[in-house]
């Protein structure tokens, strides 16, 4: 992307819209303020840069026009904006050449000026709009360098292995799960249930989750490019996120925090159950799907990033939330059919709060998660009733 001079000589131009650099409108003077849609940001070789994050457009910023920028974080006119930012001696541009500085700057969309009130937000930070936009100029240059990482994680830390149920995914002898039903069926029940009954949840029926929307199918193309065939869609068959069980209670499975392993389908032991880990499950399902019980399990998901990351950065975060997307839908519609509640939550935690991914914070990025059980006897109508649990979570002082 070419890095622009906010500071050079080209007129000024003007609109006559809120939604323009300019407006000349009669309906008061005419005061500028800084564009919220801007970031700061360091590149190597080229100082610190101005980004329009809305438009992907970059500006050299040298140090008097981050001064002046500074000082418009609320609307001035020419006027008030010169008195400001005038050298205390006296030297530089006089008030007419503030004007014009303003007006160009204006016209760049580095600032915006109006005389009306200021528009309604449009509901982002420009960190996400940072992110969308870069999203859409593709992968940056030098991609695909060197060996990707790996498409199986290991945890040498876990102290046992505990393996699933090795069902088909379209036969269930070893399992006491239903009998698969239409999709068109599934996709009218699917509901997130917040109500669990007060049982364990099977751990045959986890395993039959697992295997169903989760396991490795086999690989895409040269094994070096680690690159595998899953139940759900991934950026380049990448596949970054990883599956984590917080099992509080789990028939036939001790208590604690299990890494799932697509590949042996088995579960890893890697903590047993304490007060760290009821934490856990009560910050990221608990109390932010406003349930007045913890679920029996759920599940935290993970992206190792640099799998993505290795051929797509520069895009590489939001297809990683596309990817949680597309694996938690697997999730909630295979639970929906195996007769199990499922309720996803967005809060995210940085892994180094979270005991068990701690020794891991740098490479795994909290990206979501998955509370599970048998359906309580509130379970089947999904949200209703979801109101006053809310008011009663707010009245405690949850959020």
């Amino acid at each position: 992307m070419t890095t622009r001079a906010a500071e050079s000589s080209a007129p000024p131009a003007h609109s006559t819209g809120d939604s323009g650099p300019g407006d000349t409108g009669a309906s008061g003077p005419v005061r500028y303020r800084r564009n919220p849609d801007l970031l700061l940001e360091w590149q190597d070789g080229a100082g610190p840069v101005l980004v329009d994050c809305r438009r992907w457009r970059k500006f050299t910023a040298r140090p008097r026009l981050l001064a002046l920028l500074d000082l418009l974080d609320r609307p001035l006119t020419a006027e008030e904006a010169h008195a400001r930012w005038a050298a205390p001696d006296g030297t530089g541009q006089d008030s007419s050449g503030t004007r014009r500085t303003l007006e160009h700057l204006a016209d760049a969309g580095l600032i915006r000026a109006t005389s009306r009130p200021a528009p309604v937000a449009h509901g982002l930070t420009p960190y996400e709009l940072a992110a969308h936009a870069r999203a859409g100029q593709g992968p940056a240059p030098g991609t695909q360098q060197g060996t990707p990482p790996p498409a199986r994680l290991s945890h040498p830390e876990a102290t046992e292995t505990v393996r699933l149920t090795d069902t088909d995914t379209d036969t269930d002898t070893d399992a006491d799960a239903p009998p698969s039903r239409p999709l068109r069926e599934v996709l009218a029940d699917r509901r997130c249930v917040r109500d669990f009954a007060p049982v364990p949840l099977p751990l045959d029926r986890l395993g039959v989750l697992l295997a169903r929307a989760a396991r490795v199918r086999g690989r895409i193309g040269p094994h070096r490019l680690q690159q595998t065939r899953r139940p759900s869609p991934s950026g380049g068959g990448r596949h970054s996120i990883e599956v984590y069980v917080v099992a509080r209670e789990v028939s036939g499975l001790a208590p604690g925090a299990y890494h799932y392993d697509p590949f042996d389908h088995a579960l890893h032991r890697l903590a047993p159950w304490d007060d760290g880990l009821a934490a856990v499950l009560d910050a990221t399902v608990t109390l932010p799907a406003y349930m007045t019980q913890p679920p029996p399990a759920s599940l935290l998901l993970a992206s190792h990033a640099a799998r993505t990351g290795w051929k797509y950065e520069g895009l590489a975060l939001s297809l990683i939330y596309r990817d949680t997307g597309c694996l938690v839908q697997t999730l909630c519609l295979t639970a929906t059919d195996l007769g199990l509640g499922a309720c996803p939550t967005g809060t995210m935690r940085p892994t180094d709060r979270i005991p068990f991914l701690a020794g891991r914070h740098e490479d795994l990025l909290h990206v979501g998660n998955l509370a599970l059980g048998l359906p309580g006897p509130d379970g089947e109508n999904g949200g209703e009733g979801q109101g006053e649990t809310a008011e009663a979570g707010r009245a405690a002082g949850q959020p």
